[in-house]
């Protein structure tokens, strides 16, 4: 990852899955009106959400991202928000009972469809981690390009919906 992003591949900002406009009604929906709500936004790479959802209100937003080639071009982009270089597959990493809300634009994706037993772990481990991160009712909002990793979610989360949004962009 941080070769691509250093080598300008994704450009200034680049949209896994979905462009902001597309899924900002579904992120709104479950983030709802507390803008006091912390929000925690991973894998967040160089996206325009992490400024749409700090423009929203919602100013106690995290992002992270296993990239430090991108954390440092976000920092450089937009000095105004909060950018952590972590590996949300590490335990511990995002702390305990922290955050309100966990949005997933393409992160869980990129472990589970590399269809490796070792990305699958780490996959595994990174719901682990985002359910031991979000406060007890917590959301975690997953923007995925076809439900992998469903079935561990339905092992850590009492209660998993999901519904189908029309398109995708992709690389």
């Amino acid at each position: 990852w941080d070769a691509a992003y250093a080598s300008g591949r994704y450009s200034k900002s680049y949209e896994w899955n979905q462009s902001v406009e597309v899924s900002w009604p579904y992120i709104s929906r479950m983030l709802g009106d507390d803008v006091a709500s912390k929000v925690l936004h991973v894998g967040c790479g160089n996206s325009r959400l992490s400024r749409v959802i700090h423009d929203a209100g919602f100013r106690n937003l995290t992002n992270v991202d296993y990239s430090k080639a991108v954390i440092e071009m976000m920092q450089q982009q937009e000095p105004d928000l909060t950018w952590l270089c972590v590996d949300c597959c590490e335990p511990e990493a995002l702390g305990t009972s922290e955050y309100d809300f966990c949005i997933d634009k393409g992160a869980i994706d990129s472990l589970f469809e590399a269809f490796s037993e070792e990305m699958h772990e780490r996959g595994r481990a990174m719901i682990t981690e985002i359910h031991r991160a979000l406060k007890p009712g917590g959301k975690y909002l997953v923007i995925s390009n076809g439900g992998v990793g469903n079935e561990v979610l339905k092992e850590k989360f009492a209660s998993v919906e999901w519904e189908s949004i029309e398109g995708f962009a992709c690389d």
